[in-house]
């Protein structure tokens, strides 16, 4: 769960439907060869499910009983993460090994430095991913090339679901958020587009339980935050 203060609201967004805007806005990639990609439509797929294993626990989050907040996807307890990180590589596995290689790729670079439990986890999956490959008929190299795009698409969306306006730079594409405003340079799209990201909001306040919280989203309506994505004006200097 992705989650943002306001002033007297917590606004929620569940870690897919930040991997589906991420998705929805590597569809419409027109540079870096992306359109021609040979293999676009697994990398596609792979972005907007690159978070599939949290659906479970964004849909009935966490309290933590430390800050009576519920369990962000930074904060959420590692062993419980670990299962979720390992179901979300695996449920794609026997369809799509592309797809397993690729979230697997992902789960490994954001958790670097590998604690021992991570290493632990990767080392149980590495006769998996060879298995992996060889369906694929690729290997790690290419497995690393094409993470590129998902690792560029999860930055892009991240940096608009949280909320932190700035800078930043990735992959030769410099970013800027403002508000719902995502500025991009060299721009990649056909043309301005204009994005839904669902949303709740509930009240910022103290949760003392995992059932509290759950009503409060249970009676939260849904909500859409547009977001629109533009050309930007280059690096900073």
């Amino acid at each position: 769960m992705i989650i943002v203060d306001d002033t007297d609201s917590l606004t929620l967004i569940t870690q897919p439907d930040h991997a589906r805007f991420a998705g929805e806005l590597l569809s419409l990639w027109r540079s870096d060869g992306l359109p021609e990609h040979p293999r676009r439509e697994g990398l596609l797929y792979a972005t907007r499910e690159h978070d599939n294993g949290w659906r479970e626990a964004d849909a009935a989050p966490w309290v933590d009983p430390e800050t009576r907040r519920p369990y962000d996807f930074l904060n959420y307890p590692e062993p419980e993460r670990l299962q979720l990180w390992e179901k979300g590589i695996l449920r794609f596995a026997d369809r799509r090994p592309l797809v397993a290689l690729l979230i697997a790729e992902h789960a490994e670079a954001i958790h670097q430095p590998l604690t021992e439990s991570w290493r632990e986890l990767f080392e149980e999956l590495e006769p998996h991913r060879h298995l992996w490959l060889e369906k694929a008929g690729i290997d790690r190299s290419i497995v690393r090339q094409d993470y590129v795009f998902l690792r560029l698409a999860d930055a892009l969306s991240l940096a608009v679901c949280t909320g932190r306006d700035g800078h930043l730079e990735h992959h030769g594409i410099h970013a800027r958020v403002v508000g719902n405003l995502l500025q991009l340079h060299p721009f990649p799209l056909a043309g301005t587009t204009t994005f839904q990201i669902p949303i709740r909001k509930v009240a910022r306040q103290p949760y003392d339980s995992d059932t509290q919280i759950g009503s409060a989203l249970a009676r939260a309506r849904w909500q859409h935050q547009e977001v629109k994505v533009g050309p930007g004006s280059g690096p900073v200097a």
